[in-house]
């Protein structure tokens, strides 16, 4: 599986659902998109609003720090999602975050590192 990345805005407030034992926070990422021709950059008409999921401390930092209209940067993969039944079947892409960070081209943060369980034993720093 390739690994994506996009730019963009948060669309709204990042939004936490239960899936069972798991919260997964959902986010709609609106990407300005365009092309250069001849040489010059032509926006397209529409903005790409792309749908991610985040899981996990991940989930729980987003919360935490993103609201709407803040610039970000997402890196995950991308899967294929189906709802509905029968003639309303429909199909969308769901890009599953494996980091998400403020777009610091576009913004200033504050940066407050999360203590971190210890692994085998020793201490992380």
């Amino acid at each position: 599986m390739s690994t994506r990345t996009i730019t963009g805005n948060l669309a709204v407030d990042p939004e936490a659902v239960q899936a069972g034992r798991v919260q997964i926070v959902k986010l709609r990422v609106i990407e300005n998109t365009g092309e250069y021709r001849a040489g010059e950059w032509t926006p397209h008409e529409a903005p790409t609003t792309h749908f991610v999921e985040a899981k996990f401390e991940l989930g729980e930092h987003v919360l935490a720090s993103l609201h709407k209209g803040d610039a970000v940067i997402v890196v995950g993969h991308e899967r294929t999602v189906a709802w509905g039944e029968g003639d309303d079947r429909r199909h969308g892409r769901v890009l599953e975050a494996d980091a998400i960070g403020s777009d610091l081209s576009r913004a200033t943060a504050v940066v407050t590192r999360s203590p971190r369980a210890p692994r085998g034993g020793a201490a992380a720093e």
